[in-house]
């Protein structure tokens, strides 16, 4: 039987996940993330950072559980896991959220075009930024911004069935095996939906009281700052969530909460 790959990324959720949804909607699906050595390699990338994602993709996987599937984490270059998995049990399409990041995703992103053509893999990518690819104009933008930031937020979808990865799963490697062997911050956020939500809410209803006057303090911006770039870079929470419940916020607060605004 046919089935689609959903392939996570930088969308670490299953809340307002568009191409989960569309999937979901098309017939059964095997979610899929890849840890990929080539981008680990590179200078931006850090212990934390692939650590921050494993959080993230336990969270992922008790998820789909409750639906009777999971996320499944392969290791290998992406193109490479691609023919693997096609090899053993062919797929018809790919299912995925645009990504922003630098040259190395970008020249990935091209090779996967390439291959979903060379195999007739029908490759289908939803926005979850505020990034427009191919804008003719930047008088655009504003508007197109605005249409996606209102979109009604999407639900997990009430019925999903699932495709079996076609070999034995075997856990992700460590951080060590891709080279990342600096030390992580004691300190440092951990991932996840339900801690991206906490950290949201804490922020809309206590710290940003702080906000005005904290941001630019050494001592206190570390708590009067939305704490939320790590979540919403990789996508424990969608730019759609943080904008509809800030705007939400902001209409509930009385017109004496001036320093709250």
């Amino acid at each position: 039987m046919p089935y689609s790959v959903v392939w996570f990324k930088r969308d670490l959720r299953v809340h307002d996940h568009a191409a989960l949804t569309a999937a979901a909607a098309r017939g059964p699906v095997l979610c899929l993330y890849i840890v990929e050595p080539s981008l680990w390699a590179a200078s931006d990338t850090a212990r934390q950072h692939y650590h921050f994602i494993l959080e993230c993709l336990r969270e992922v996987y008790r998820a789909l559980r409750e639906h009777g599937g999971r996320v499944h984490v392969v290791c290998g270059e992406l193109t490479d896991v691609l023919t693997r998995l096609h090899a053993a049990a062919p797929f018809d399409a790919l299912y995925a959220h645009e990504e922003t990041g630098n040259d190395l995703s970008f020249q990935r992103d091209r090779a996967v075009a390439r291959w979903c053509r060379s195999r007739g893999v029908q490759w289908q990518e939803f926005p979850q930024f505020g990034v427009v690819r191919r804008l003719r104009n930047r008088d655009e933008w504003q508007a197109r911004w605005e249409s996606h930031a209102a979109q009604p937020c999407l639900p997990v979808p009430a019925t999903m069935r699932f495709a079996p990865l076609p070999w034995a799963d075997t856990p992700p490697p460590d951080a060590a095996a891709l080279g990342l062997t600096c030390a992580e911050p004691p300190l440092r956020q951990r991932g996840g939906r339900t801690l991206a939500v906490l950290t949201l809410e804490d922020f809309l209803n206590e710290r940003s009281l702080q906000y005005r006057g904290g941001i630019s303090s050494p001592l206190r911006a570390p708590s009067a700052c939305s704490r939320l770039s790590p979540y919403l870079s990789f996508g424990c929470l969608s730019l759609r969530v943080v904008v509809q419940a800030t705007r939400a916020q902001i209409v509930r607060l009385p017109p004496s909460a001036t320093r709250h605004r």
